[in-house]
């Protein structure tokens, strides 16, 4: 097999990290590994899982790294035992570019979200599915609001909020005892807030009622709610606006005008997370049941 060929069925590029083509490596070992597909109830096909080994061997050789001989297809994230279900964990892979393998089912358990093995849409699918099998289970008839309110309990269940922000922040810096990392998020404003607008001008942020609303730190105007477009940070930031160890700054970045009454300010969020804090899974087992009226 030739380099040309590597690359192509491992679905990578020459400007790919190491990181980058391993992780793309394990996910076709999770979607071709025989045993998976076995778990997933498909016929095997060895000859695909083959090549997936022996390109993945040819593009470390080229780029005289120790090769990874592991073909362990088992999920590699942590468990929470004291999560309320199991939920399945999907992955979906592009070999070709102009088309996606179908999604795959390649475990199920209570497995923590990791940003770098498992996409957070796939993975909030697979939540909402565990909710939605929750509350069929249930007796009577429960409304949307209760699957709402059960699906993003489990969802605290499965994410741990520093590992997560360590791994999707951008790091900006740090100290010997802290690590800083940079998230961009938005306030929606008027066009009348949009006169409290000013570049580089710090800004609070808080919770308040679940939502992470913004504050003038001089005069303590309420200045709107927090939105990200990456829906994965409202689970990993605002749980860290609760926690006492991690120091957050944010400032004014730019203000985006979207036409009457639409306009939003960029905030640039930086979190200082200590480097000994470690994540303690939380489990909301009595909340889900209250729910559920058990």
């Amino acid at each position: 097999m030739d380099i040309i060929e590597a690359y192509r069925i491992l679905g990578a590029s020459r400007s790919d990290d190491e990181n980058t083509i391993k992780k793309k490596y394990k996910r076709l070992l999770f979607v071709h590994h025989p045993d998976a597909k076995r778990h997933r109830g498909e016929a095997s096909d060895d000859g695909m899982i083959t090549k997936v080994i022996e390109a993945y061997k040819v593009i470390r050789e080229s780029l005289e790294l120790e090769t990874d001989s592991s073909d362990d297809w088992e999920w590699e994230a942590a468990v929470n035992e004291e999560a309320f279900c199991d939920r399945a964990v999907y992955v979906q892979y592009r070999i070709y570019d102009d088309e996606d393998l179908p999604l795959s089912k390649v475990a199920e358990g209570k497995y923590i979200w990791d940003p770098d093995l498992e996409d957070f849409p796939f993975f909030a699918k697979s939540v909402l599915e565990a909710a939605k099998d929750v509350v069929s289970g249930a007796e009577g008839a429960l409304s949307g609001d209760v699957l709402m309110g059960i699906f993003h309990l489990m969802m605290q269940e499965y994410v741990l909020p520093a590992d997560a922000a360590r791994k999707i922040g951008e790091p900006v810096g740090g100290m010997e005892d802290a690590e800083e990392y940079q998230f961009i998020s938005y306030i929606k404003s008027s066009a009348k807030g949009a006169d409290s607008f000013h570049e580089g001008e710090p800004v609070d942020i808080f919770l308040s009622d679940n939502r992470a609303v913004a504050q003038n730190p001089v005069n303590g105007v309420f200045l709107g709610d927090i939105s990200f477009d990456d829906d994965a940070l409202y689970y990993v930031i605002l749980p860290l606006l609760e926690e006492p160890e991690v120091k957050i700054s944010s400032q004014m970045m730019r203000l985006i005008r979207a036409g009457r009454n639409k306009n939003s300010i960029m905030l640039r969020i930086v979190l200082k997370i200590p480097q000994g804090l470690k994540d303690t899974p939380v489990s909301y087992k009595r909340q889900i049941l209250d729910f559920l009226g058990m």
